[in-house]
């Protein structure tokens, strides 16, 4: 079957009820495959213990929080799902911080269990099990304060910041190949770079952008129009190892979280009412 343009952008990545930072080991996760079912013949996942294997620098999805007595916290949208879903479910998980390019792999070998904020496309559904989309993300700028970029043609001609393994990463090499990209491990790099004056701007997510220009009034965000972000980006799922028994009964769950309106409450709380779903 041939893919279409937004199959072949999206061939690569854009990203406890605890929910605090934990760090797991390097051994495979006793991930409970063989868990009981429940009455009526569905995985159950009251008593289990999963690891959540994500990049939490990633803001308002993910990042870490100083709290009042000084301990850090990871929290956003991505953990309150995640929380949410543990709470319903009955399940318990711990969040394993990692760079965001060690996060697929990971997954795959079962070190952990799931992640969030990934895109679906053919070649990663050969390796892992993905829920039904959770979130809708828009394509995001943060640029310097005098650059206003209401178009990726915008970035022509400038030194363009994007994080590796993302499908901001694709779609940038497509569409704007032969410019001046940089590719870095972290999106605290890209901004880095963004303020040294060593990029002119830097691509990722609608939501992020904002969050981050917003302390800097030396720096702009910009979000790309809804048509363009949902041609390339798609949305984004929860993406457990190939066979994952807990990955239907998330997105089970997460239909629910739809219809009641939770999920929309989430994301307006934690990204903005501009992001919910809506009717």
């Amino acid at each position: 079957m041939n893919l279409t343009r937004r199959d072949a952008i999206r061939t690569m990545l854009s990203a406890t009820a605890l929910g605090a930072l934990g760090v797991t080991g390097c051994e495979k996760v006793d991930n409970g495959t063989d868990a009981a079912a429940s009455a009526d013949g569905d995985v159950s996942l009251e008593g289990r213990q999963l690891v959540f294997a994500g990049y939490d620098a990633f803001k308002p999805f993910r990042y870490i929080e100083t709290q009042s007595d000084g301990s850090e916290k990871v929290v956003g949208l991505d953990i309150a799902v995640a929380d949410e879903l543990a709470s319903r479910l009955g399940f318990t998980y711990t969040f394993d911080a990692m760079p965001f390019a060690s996060i697929l792999a990971s997954v795959q070998n079962q070190q952990a269990d799931f992640s969030m904020g990934f895109t679906e496309n053919e070649e990663r559904e050969q390796i892992y099990d993905f829920t039904q989309g959770y979130f809708q993300p828009r394509v995001g700028v943060v640029s310097k304060a005098d650059l206003e970029v209401t178009s990726i043609d915008d970035l022509k001609g400038h030194s363009v910041g994007v994080v590796t393994g993302t499908v901001q990463y694709t779609m940038a090499e497509e569409l704007l190949a032969g410019e001046d990209i940089q590719s870095y491990d972290s999106s605290d790099l890209c901004l880095q770079e963004l303020l040294s004056g060593r990029i002119d701007a830097y691509i990722c997510d609608g939501a992020e952008a904002v969050y981050m220009a917003e302390p800097h009034s030396e720096l702009r965000s910009n979000v790309l129009d809804k048509e363009f972000s949902t041609e390339y980006l798609g949305e984004y799922h929860m993406m457990g190892w190939k066979g994952a028994d807990f990955i239907p009964v998330f997105d089970n769950e997460i239909g629910a979280m739809k219809q009641d309106g939770t999920l929309d409450e989430l994301i307006a709380q934690w990204v903005g009412e501009d992001f919910t779903y809506g009717d």
